[in-house]
Formats: structure tokens, sequence, C-alpha cells
């Protein structure tokens, strides 16, 4: 799997986010292929730039799921909470 948020060791884009494309395929064998991009806005240059945030091959949907769901949490982490 290949991460280009902070989640997998890079650090986000300092672009703002414009909106995230998750692709599932099937792909021969049973497996499945997930992509995820996003798009940003580079406002200086006024044009949108590409990031690839994942790509896996799983073995079910539910798996597909599961790395859409944590690419989106890396992405927006919860607000951390002040100890009481």
């Amino acid at each position: 799997m290949s991460l280009d948020i902070a989640a997998g060791g890079r650090a986000p884009a300092s672009l703002p986010l414009q909106y995230i494309t998750a692709q599932i395929m099937p792909v021969i064998g049973g497996q499945f292929s997930v992509v995820m991009q996003a798009t940003l806005l580079d406002e200086e240059e006024l044009e949108f730039v590409g990031q690839d945030l994942a790509s896996a091959h799983v073995d079910s949907l539910d798996a597909a799921l599961a790395v859409i769901r944590a690419n989106v949490a890396a992405l927006n982490p919860p607000p951390s909470r002040a100890a009481a």
C-alpha cells in the first residue's frame, strides 16, 4: 500500500483539499484494486493538482472500504480532547 499522507510517512499537502476520489475495481483473481486520489487547489498558480493518497489490492469489498476509511480518517483526524 502506498500512502502520501501523514499516516503514510509523508507530510500532507500544503494546498487546500478540494475533493477526494475513491475507486474500487475488480481485478483478475477475485481481488479488488483500491485507489484514492485528492484534488488540491494551488491558489498561486490557479490550477488543480492531483495527489495519490492510497493504492492497494485487497481480497474483499470490506477490506477495500477499510482502506478508504483509514485514509479518510488520516486526512481529518478527530479533534483532541483536553484532559479532564
